[in-house]
C-alpha cells in the first residue's frame, strides 16, 4: 500500500477484519503507535477463550509516524516469529515467595497475522501503558521506602526476564537463524546507536568535540562486533520502558501484575549488552529530567535482577547506556530544558569516556554503580 492517510488506513484495517473471527465491533487508535498502527478492538464476537479485547498492529513499509522513513516489511515475519516461539518460553515472576509484589513478565500471545496485508492479532493488555508513562504518572513525587521496594522489585523482575530470555534464545537454533536474517534493522540499530555521535557532536559542540577521539574507538568497535557473528547473540533489539506494558493505576502490596514484553521487530543478532544499555539509559533519563528517584532505583534493581557479568561486560553495558544518553537522551521533544539536554549529554559523554577507559573508580561514585556490584 502506498502511503496514505491514518484514516485511510483505518478503515483498510476495519474492512480485513470482516468476516473473520477478529471482525470489529468498534476499534480504537491507540496511542504509541510511532512506527506502526495499532489499534484495540472489540470482537463482534468473544474468541473461543473467552477473549473480547484484541490488539492489532498494522505495518506499512515507512514509519508510521514519518512515511518518509521508509523501512522493511519483514519486520512484520521476524516479530510474529519470535512471538510465537516466545510462547514457549516461561513466564518469569518473582524469586522470592516472600516478596510483597509479584511481576509476571511475559510476551503477549499472537493470534494471527494477515501476511497479504501485514497486520498481527496480538493479545491485549487489559487497560496497559507503557512503562515510562507509568512511572511518569505514578513515581513522580514519591520517594517513600514503599516506592523504592516497589521500584527495585520491579526492575529486578526484568533483569530477571531478560538474563531468562538471552540464556534461553542462546540455545534456540532456529530462533536465532530466523533473527540473523533481520540485517537492514541491525544496521540501523548500529548507526542510530554509534554513526549518530557525531552528528551530536556537530550539535553540541562545546560539550561533545573533546571527546570524538573516544567515539570513534567505540564505533570502530561497535562495526568490528558486528562483523564476527560467532560473537553475537539473540537480542530483542529495542529493550526499552516503552516496550514494557504494565496495567496503569497504583500497584498494591499482593498484587499479580502482569507485565508484557512487546515490539519485537527489531530482534536480531547483537551484542547483550545493547538490551541491557538501552533500557539502563531510559530508566536513568527518570532521574535526570523529572527528578524521579524511582527511575533510578529501577536501574539497580533491572541490574541486579540480570546477575552476575564480567567487568568487561558492565563496561560494554556502560558504554551502550552512554551512548544512547547522548543519542537519544537529547532528541526526545520538550523532555526536558535546554540546560537538562546539555547535561544529558555532558553525563553520556561521561559514561562512555569513562568506560572506554575501564575507570571503574569513576562508576564506583556515581549513579550507576550498581553496573559494578554484581561482576565476578
Amino acid at each position: 500500500m502506498a502511503s496514505t492517510s491514518r484514516e485511510e488506513i483505518t478503515s483498510s484495517v476495519l474492512e480485513t477484519l470482516k468476516g473473520t473471527p477478529y471482525e470489529a465491533y468498534s476499534l480504537e487508535v491507540l496511542s504509541g503507535g510511532t512506527v506502526n498502527f495499532i489499534y484495540r478492538v472489540t470482537l463482534s464476537n468473544p474468541l473461543e477463550d473467552g477473549t473480547q479485547n484484541v490488539l492489532v498492529k498494522h505495518s506499512e513499509d515507512y514509519v508510521a509516524n514519518s512515511s518518509s522513513f521508509k523501512l522493511t516489511l519483514s519486520r512484520c515475519n521476524i516479530e510474529v516469529g519470535c512471538l510465537k516461539a516466545l510462547s514457549d518460553f516461561p513466564i518469569v515472576s518473582k524469586a522470592d515467595p516472600s516478596d510483597p509484589y509479584n511481576f509476571a513478565v511475559r510476551t503477549p500471545k499472537v493470534f494471527h497475522f494477515d501476511d497479504t496485508n501485514n497486520s498481527q492479532i496480538q493479545e491485549y493488555l487489559q487497560n496497559g501503558v507503557d512503562l515510562k508513562t507509568y512511572a511518569l504518572e505514578t513515581y513522580a513525587n514519591s520517594n517513600s521506602e514503599a516506592t523504592k521496594h516497589q521500584a527495585l522489585q520491579l526492575g529486578k523482575a526484568l533483569g530477571r526476564w531478560l538474563r531468562t530470555f538471552h540464556d534461553w534464545a542462546a540455545q534456540q537454533g532456529e530462533l536465532r537463524s530466523m533473527v540473523a536474517k533481520n540485517k537492514e534493522l541491525q544496521q540501523l540499530k548500529h548507526i542510530i546507536n554509534f554513526s549518530w555521535l557525531f552528528d551530536k557532536i556537530k550539535q553540541f559542540p562545546s560539550i561533545l568535540a573533546e571527546a570524538e577521539a573516544v567515539f570513534t574507538k567505540v564505533k570502530d568497535m561497535a562495526t568490528a562486533e558486528l562483523s564476527d557473528e560467532s560473537q553475537l547473540q539473540v537480542i530483542h533489539g529495542d529493550f526499552w520502558s516503552g516496550n514494557i506494558l504494565l496495567p496503569k493505576g497504583p500497584i498494591q502490596e499482593g498484587d499479580d501484575v502482569p507485565m508484557f514484553v512487546v515490539d519485537w521487530e527489531m530482534a536480531q543478532l547483537g551484542k547483550l549488552n545493547l538490551d541491557l544499555g538501552q533500557m539502563i539509559a531510559e530508566l536513568y533519563e527518570l532521574k535526570l529530567y523529572k527528578g524521579i528517584a524511582a527511575g533510578l532505583w529501577m536501574v539497580q534493581g533491572f541490574v541486579n535482577g540480570y546477575g552476575a557479568v564480567s567487568e568487561d561486560f558492565a563496561f560494554r553495558t556502560a558504554i551502550q547506556a552512554g551512548a544512547h544518553l547522548v543519542n537519544f537522551g537529547t532528541s526526545v521533544q520538550g523532555w526536558g530544558t535546554q540546560e537538562q539536554v546539555e547535561n544529558c549529554a555532558r553525563i553520556g559523554r561521561d559514561i562512555v569516556v569513562h568506560a572506554w577507559k575501564k575507570d571503574r573508580r569513576w562508576f564506583e561514585e556515581g549513579d550507576l554503580a550498581c553496573l559494578f556490584d554484581i561482576t565476578r
